[in-house]
């Protein structure tokens, strides 16, 4: 584990450069709005592995709130400057306490985990009852899924560290941790080599790119 946080820690000064490309912007806001489809509305929620608070900060409203939590210090030190309330932790335990959460979530953090059965149950623990588990990650079944598994070879160091995911597994873990998905849809529906991004939310295919579920 201390591999993928020093991995992030060497990255977090650059890490929302890539928000800024004509294409990330269009990833970004794709993402983004698959994830507000899958969480509620009002509540007090956590992002599990927040990075710099890029998502929980556009997730926020004056009736949901978003507690950032990452075990990374540098990437926390971004979100605290975003004013996002923010904890530094890796997930097991969770630094909070129980039956507080109305919702979780995690964006393209799955890939990293050690042990990710763990972490679902720990969040079962500290959410209310029937809170649900919101997901995004990288469809290994698509396109976008061998870019990454491409990249992570080649010895890019954040990409190097990642297991990517099919919807089937995905499944699988949640059902180990308590969880059952009640909803998943999909985005990033066009080749990464295309720079305009078919951000359409449709039914998970291996033609999109992400694939986000929703668990209780």
């Amino acid at each position: 584990m201390r591999d993928k946080i020093e991995a992030f820690d060497t990255v977090a000064g650059i890490y929302d450069d890539w928000y800024d490309h004509p294409q990330g912007k269009q990833v970004f806001e794709a993402e983004k709005n698959a994830v507000d489809q899958m969480i509620p509305r009002t509540g007090l929620g956590i992002e599990i592995g927040a990075g710099t608070g890029v998502f929980a900060e556009s997730l926020t409203n004056i009736d949901r709130t978003i507690l950032c939590l990452d075990p990374s210090v540098e990437m926390i030190k971004k979100a605290r400057k975003r004013k996002m309330p923010s904890l530094l932790g890796v997930g097991v335990p969770l630094p909070i306490r129980r039956d507080l959460l109305d919702f979780g979530y995690m964006v393209t953090v799955l890939e990293f985990l050690n042990d990710p059965v763990a972490l679902f149950k720990e969040v079962k623990k500290y959410s209310k009852q029937n809170a649900a588990l919101s997901i995004l990650f990288i469809n290994s079944d698509s396109s976008w899924g061998d870019l990454y598994q491409n990249i992570g070879e080649k010895g890019d160091p954040v990409f190097k560290q990642a297991t990517l995911f099919s919807l089937e597994k995905v499944s699988t873990l949640l059902n180990k941790s308590g969880y059952s998905i009640i909803d998943a849809k999909g985005t990033l529906n066009s080749d990464p080599s295309n720079q305009e991004v078919d951000d359409r939310i449709m039914e998970p295919s291996s033609k999109s790119g992400v694939i986000i579920v929703k668990a209780v």
